[in-house]
């Protein structure tokens, strides 16, 4: 039947008589129909993906600014709207009779920094069908999209820290930085002796194991706030002097403020031997159960993995007195961690050249080692870290 259909056809076109304009005129309109409907699938494809990236990055970027707070609740939705208007703002010279209506809804979970924003835009887009599609019928091409993006601050990138932390008895030394403590004041009287006689103001000088401490909260703090559903963030730390004992290990887990209580319990004393500590951070970040922690709470299989290391001397214990047997036994845990993906930052606080000499080995190239001469400087180092360590995940969920 089909080969019977061909070979009509092949006849009528050969023939010299009147079938072949009969059958043109039959032809003209799905001629017409096909190209109308060819030119304007094209179009409607172009504006469906210009819309959904403009749609996409709107929605992308108003959950931005709603994480870092750079904008309000309440001027979440106009900025949308006046983002995706920006974008498309050249598309009404690409397309004839173009139009775009955007739908801008917004809602989140959560409260303070541990809010989840949800950004929703859906986008009806029209424009005017080609010649031969408004012969055929259709006047318009109309497409509907939706770009959703949602973003908890920092909070949806999977990752394990751990602390390694100097308690040697420098840390006891003057950091630099003074407060005033009020104390009592005491007087002599000849018939009655010493007795107290109101208070005085003096200032002291701030130990570097308190300028740590705080450190170590505000890290800690950062990272419990970018995680809203506790379930991708675990952190744990570890302390050392001349030894690393049991009570110097803080291991890691969910609950990060037992991070904070760790150190806050630290005290200052003791020469400086840091490998058994490095040795403890990289069994803790590497192992299987670390791993296993996270794909039951969040299914990733491959987190990041970070050590922190900071010293303010240098190792003075090895198989000899002040050699460096030490370093090297630390260096070669930094470098077996870094060879199992483990970025290192490091932080020299107020260190001596050898110690610093280490710690640039250790750390995982030049921008995750942190010289820090100052307390304040100390403080910044630590808040850098944070910010690098969970940058603001924000993702597409269309």
């Amino acid at each position: 039947m089909f080969n019977s259909t061909i070979m009509k056809i092949a006849k009528l076109l050969r023939t010299n008589d009147g079938n072949f304009t009969m059958l043109a005129a039959l032809m003209l309109p799905v001629l017409i129909v096909g190209g109308s409907l060819a030119i304007d699938t094209s179009n409607a494809l172009s504006m469906k993906v210009r819309l959904q990236n403009a749609a996409d990055s709107a929605a992308l970027a108003t959950t931005s600014q709603l994480a870092e707070e750079k904008i309000l609740e309440s001027q979440a939705v106009s900025y949308a709207t006046n983002f995706f208007s920006a974008q498309i703002s050249g598309d009404a010279a690409s397309f004839e009779g173009f139009s775009a209506t955007p739908t801008v809804t917004l809602s989140k979970t959560g409260s303070g920094k541990k809010t989840v924003w949800k950004v929703d835009v859906a986008v009806l887009g029209s424009q005017k069908s080609s010649v031969m599609g408004r012969f055929a019928g259709r006047d318009t091409i109309d497409v509907k999209i939706n770009g959703t993006s949602e973003s908890a601050r920092d909070g949806s990138n999977p990752l394990s820290m751990m602390l390694v932390l100097d308690r040697s008895g420098s840390m006891a030394w003057a950091s630099g930085r003074t407060t005033t403590e009020t104390r009592p004041r005491y007087c002599y009287s000849y018939y009655s002796g010493w007795y107290r006689c109101g208070t005085r103001t003096v200032e002291v000088d701030v130990p570097k194991i308190a300028v740590l401490k705080e450190a170590v909260a505000d890290l800690t703090a950062h990272i419990e706030d970018s995680d809203p559903t506790n379930e991708y963030a675990r952190m744990g730390a570890v302390a050392y002097n001349s030894q690393t004992g049991n009570s110097d290990k803080q291991s890691i887990s969910w609950t990060k403020s037992a991070v904070t209580t760790f150190a806050n319990s630290l005290n200052a004393d003791g020469g400086t031997n840091s490998e058994f500590a490095m040795k403890w951070a990289y069994e803790q970040v590497t192992s299987t159960s670390e791993i296993n922690a996270h794909f039951s709470k969040n299914g990733s299989k491959v987190p990041s993995t970070f050590i922190v290391f900071m010293t303010d001397g240098e190792n003075s214990t090895g198989s000899d007195y002040w050699n460096n047997y030490a370093d090297s036994q630390t260096l070669s845990y930094c470098t077996k961690a870094k060879d199992k993906g483990v970025m290192i930052f490091t932080v020299a606080f107020q260190a001596p050249d050898r110690g610093k000499q280490l710690l640039n080995s250790c750390a995982s190239g030049s921008g995750f080692y942190y010289n820090a001469d100052s307390a304040d400087e100390l403080k910044q180092a630590f808040q850098d870290i944070g910010e690098e360590a969970v940058k603001l995940v924000t993702r597409l969920t269309n």
